[in-house]
């Protein structure tokens, strides 16, 4: 009983959050971040590639992110734990804390050394930050950790939160699994583009026959949207055409959807 109230509260914040951040509505193709082999590998192969790696999980969220900087401390001190952690199935957060700070569009990581070469952790905490950052960045307020993980899976980015150990997050791992089924579904998506980012298949095939398909808020597209080449440079497409347009980097033609996912599209 204390799981299924647990998750009728996450459902009812996830709504709450999706209204005061009146993100743009996603498209089908790029909503949803892959955390494929390359990703974590360019987390865990030196410091550059992480920073790229950074850049490219804020610019997945909206956030503008020229530049990212890595550095690693040996000692942050403990991370501040969040009281509703314990309330609502989270944990005592493991290990030190990070810190983020920014100077217009560059953005300065402190990440302490017990994370270096862990790219399931360094995917988690990149996500964490980049929903703190898209937070503060549409002027709504935080009632606790656990929002920016709720605001990272709004943006796309919770393939690389439930990948993650219960540990790492201020939600418990089942709350975040009901999140992120409870977004693909309701966008629309589909449960196979939804297992195509995720580890472990089946907590997410049992969560789709229960979670609400009722759509949440998100604002107007703009006239292009952005999807990613395989080249990874970022191309822009008219919103809602589908076809296919020729990356200027490595010249392929990279086919793409435009079309909005289903949501109750507010103003603002």
């Amino acid at each position: 009983m204390a799981l299924e109230l647990t998750t009728r509260w996450t459902g009812d914040r996830l709504i709450a959050l999706a209204s005061a951040l009146r993100l743009p509505c996603p498209v089908r193709e790029s909503f949803l971040f892959d955390a494929d082999h390359a990703f974590r590998t360019s987390c865990t192969e030196t410091d550059i590639t992480l920073q790229r790696a950074i850049k490219r999980v804020f610019q997945h969220a909206g956030i503008p992110c020229d530049a990212a900087i890595v550095l690693w401390k040996a000692s942050l001190g403990r991370p501040r734990v969040d009281p509703l952690r314990t309330a609502f199935g989270g944990a005592a957060p493991a290990g030190e804390s990070v810190r983020c700070e920014r100077d217009g569009h560059s953005w300065f990581f402190e990440l302490p050394v017990g994370l270096r070469g862990d790219a399931t952790a360094l995917g988690t905490v990149i996500a964490q930050e980049a929903g703190r950052a898209l937070i503060a960045q549409c002027g709504a307020t935080a009632t606790g950790d656990h929002d920016h993980e709720l605001a990272a899976i709004l943006a796309g980015l919770g393939a690389l939160l439930v990948a993650a150990p219960s540990s790492r997050h201020a939600l418990s791992q089942p709350n975040l699994r009901f999140a992120f089924a409870r977004t693909s579904a309701s966008l629309g998506l589909g449960l196979r583009r939804m297992l195509d980012v995720v580890p472990a298949k089946l907590p997410y095939l049992l969560l789709w026959l229960r979670v609400s398909r009722r759509p949440l808020p998100f604002a107007k597209l703009e006239p292009h949207v952005v999807i990613r080449c395989f080249c990874a440079r970022r191309l822009r497409v008219p919103t809602g055409s589908v076809g296919a347009t020729t990356c200027p980097a490595c010249k392929r033609k990279r086919p793409f959807d435009g079309r909005p996912c289903r949501a109750a599209v507010v103003g603002g």
